[in-house]
């Protein structure tokens, strides 16, 4: 099987697979790896000079591996640091909101009754996080 991609295409397949492999990988130990996304990753990224795009990848012999220019890595970089962002305080939201409904309802409330409520308090934080970020957010010591 063949694929055809246009240089921008290329461009754009290389800035998925960046960090859809950021994603997978990031944060594991070398021996927790998932080494077949990094084989691929290295793969498709070895085409980068067919593509015009070693301004972006370069190979570099002492690693024996293509990898990210400073500057490409740094772009991408703030494309995982709004996503972190946006996960953080949804998560923070959402976990927030199941410890006030499982307090207030308790775990034997009716399905719908719980959902109903996540929503509504989870929707709270968010519009609370979205005002004032931080500031309100403390934590209580016993």
């Amino acid at each position: 099987m063949k694929i055809n991609f246009t240089k921008d295409q290329y461009r754009q397949l290389l800035e998925l697979l960046y960090l859809g492999e950021w994603v997978a990988n990031s944060a594991k130990d070398e021996e927790d790896r998932i080494v077949e996304y990094d084989e691929l990753y290295q793969h498709v990224i070895s085409f980068a000079k067919e593509f015009n795009c070693d301004d972006i990848i370069t190979y570099d012999e002492s690693f024996d591996a293509h990898i990210e220019t400073m500057e490409y890595e740094n772009a991408m970089q703030k494309h995982i640091a709004k996503y972190d962002g946006d996960v953080f305080w949804t998560e923070l939201a959402e976990r927030l909101a199941k410890r006030d409904v499982l307090e207030k309802l308790g775990d034997q409330a009716p399905n719908d009754e719980v959902i109903d409520e996540l929503f509504a308090v989870e929707e709270k934080y968010l519009k609370e996080f979205a005002e004032n970020g931080m500031n309100h957010i403390s934590v209580k010591k016993d």
